[in-house]
């Protein structure tokens, strides 16, 4: 739900523009002789592609394409959101957007997008896939993994200055990371209005800000972030049982929507797209290799990467900080891993008075499921008989 006040703002309508047309940013930083990196999962270190003065972007998904090119190439077994990521890139569109693709093992599903889009590259040399990387990181958090970890974090440091045409110094990583560590500080200021006493942020108008950095230099990015921040204190309250948000991650708002304009408040989420992406610093005082292992790889645990029962603590943890009444797991068609959390998640949850409720086999985008609508309606109403802000 954007509310007037959000709209009324100069530095969130900016933000908005810049959400809603995506390819802009990186089509302007190109234009000036700039590189972009275009990303496909939540784990690709950013750092280095800034330390090598090129410019991340995640690749956008499109929900208007029908989906020819990812028809010729996929299986169907694959979540509609990532189908339409790959059929932007087959199609020659993320070409058009970027240099180069580096892709993290956030998902399974994106491991077997790395390797389709090699393949791709070796037969099919016509075919438009820009040069790509891959970052297998061991998400267990063990010191020997860890060591893999940083030889993993050397060797796309290696691509990236690869691909920017220059060593990358440590001097360059440091600069990067304090960047990107002020980029966070920025949007947890939001996540602090979101969790306060009286809410002042929704989580459509969160979702907006956050995402907007996907695809705009993070130093512009920050101080739209701030501003947005230093006015949003003094915005309405927003009231109506918390809600926390779980499972796929979202490029468009139709879901907070849906729960927002029940009268409820997405309060705080913990997918890819949201407050997950901002959790943690790089430790600036660390080695640039381990620094940047450890941020991506020791953050609370992912619902694709890690064992039933750390999501379930972790999971519980976060919907009790964020004072939800209920939790909406949201899940794609053919997204499985939540799937097999989401039993023993409910349960714990319950135990805690909080309901949880799964949206499951969902299309991209989520509001072309006809009866997604009155099932987070029904949703919502059961949540009404307490207190609204937890």
């Amino acid at each position: 739900m954007l509310r007037d006040c959000a709209l009324e703002s100069p530095a969130f309508s900016r933000l908005l523009d810049v959400w809603n047309t995506r390819a802009r940013g990186a089509e302007e930083f190109r234009a000036a002789g700039g590189r972009v990196v275009g990303c496909l999962g939540d784990d690709v270190p950013e750092e280095y592609v800034i330390a090598g003065g090129m410019m991340p972007v995640r690749i956008p998904p499109d929900p208007d394409t029908d989906l020819a090119g990812a028809d010729r190439w996929l299986e169907a077994c694959f979540d509609p959101l990532v189908r339409s990521q790959f059929d932007r890139i087959v199609r020659g569109e993320t070409a058009k957007l970027c240099d180069y693709i580096a892709v993290s093992n956030s998902t399974d599903v994106l491991v077997r997008i790395y390797l389709y889009l090699r393949e791709l590259r070796r037969t099919e040399p016509e075919c438009p896939v820009p040069p790509t990387a891959f970052i297998d990181w061991l998400f267990t958090r063990s010191r020997r993994f860890q060591l893999a970890n940083e030889r993993t974090a050397a060797e796309f440091r290696k691509t990236a200055e690869a691909w920017a045409g220059r060593p990358i110094s440590d001097g360059d990583v440091a600069a990067a990371i304090a960047l990107l560590n002020e980029n966070r500080a920025a949007l947890r200021e939001i996540s602090a209005l979101r969790l306060a006493p009286e809410p002042r942020v929704s989580g459509a108008e969160a979702l907006v800000i956050t995402g907007a950095g996907f695809y705009m230099d993070k130093a512009a990015h920050t101080a739209l972030v701030k501003a947005v921040a230093g006015e949003a204190a003094s915005w309405p309250a927003l009231t109506g049982p918390r809600v926390f948000l779980s499972g796929t991650g979202q490029y468009d708002t139709a879901i907070y929507d849906m729960i927002e304009d029940c009268g409820a408040v997405v309060a705080a989420e913990d997918h890819d797209c949201g407050m997950r992406w901002y959790e943690g610093d790089t430790d600036p005082a660390l080695p640039p290799e381990q620094a940047v292992a450890a941020r991506y790889t020791q953050r609370s645990p992912s619902p694709k990467k890690a064992a039933v029962s750390r999501r379930v603590d972790a999971l519980c943890a976060a919907a009790q900080k964020a004072g939800a009444r209920g939790v909406a797991v949201c899940m794609n068609q053919f997204e499985e891993a939540a799937s097999w959390d989401f039993p023993e998640e409910a349960n714990a949850l319950a135990a805690r008075g909080i309901s949880a409720r799964a949206f499951s086999k969902l299309p991209y985008p989520a509001d072309k499921d006809p009866g997604l609508g009155e099932k987070v309606a029904d949703f919502v109403r059961g949540l009404k008989g307490g207190a609204g802000n937890g």
